[in-house]
């Protein structure tokens, strides 16, 4: 039955499976899980891409560190808050102390980080009334800032 993607050919022998993780590796970095939950369905026998995950980690072609660092950089530089880096990581698969240490290295200020998204989407100017400023709070708490975050990033100095 056609689905409007094309049926995924199954993958048999460990050196093209290799290839597979290679490839998919070679356009950005994966993590360990997405890597599964994307090549399971199209191998045999699973402990084969178990085998294989576990090679070519300890070869260092995969790692879950370097690729919940490069997550996490790329989304706080695209404006997101601890939260919702903190929620992706986890829906990729990576473990909860993988993620504490990883943020912990970032060094961001996520004060800063809220204020500079909330001028960067809203400008310099204050809020005009109660309902604009609860509109650009929920704006800032979607994108994973906590309320002191929204707080701090939505004060005028005057």
């Amino acid at each position: 039955m056609f689905n409007g993607k094309p049926s995924a050919k199954k993958i048999e022998d460990e050196s093209a499976l290799v290839s597979a993780v290679i490839q998919l590796l070679a356009r950005r970095e994966y993590s360990r899980s997405e890597l599964i939950s994307r090549l399971g369905p199209r191998v045999e026998a699973g402990e084969m891409l178990i085998a294989v995950l576990d090679r070519l980690a300890a070869e260092g072609y995969q790692s879950d560190s370097r690729f919940a660092q490069s997550q996490a950089r790329q989304r706080s530089e695209q404006g997101y808050g601890e939260r919702r880096i903190r929620y992706d990581l986890q829906q990729k698969g990576v473990s909860a102390t993988l993620i504490d240490s990883t943020l912990n290295e970032l060094e961001i200020d996520w004060f800063e980080l809220a204020r500079r998204q909330a001028v960067r989407k809203y400008g310099e100017a204050a809020p005009d009334d109660a309902k604009e400023r609860a509109r650009r709070s929920r704006y800032l708490l979607g994108r994973g800032f906590g309320y002191d975050e929204v707080r701090y990033a939505l004060e005028v100095d005057e």
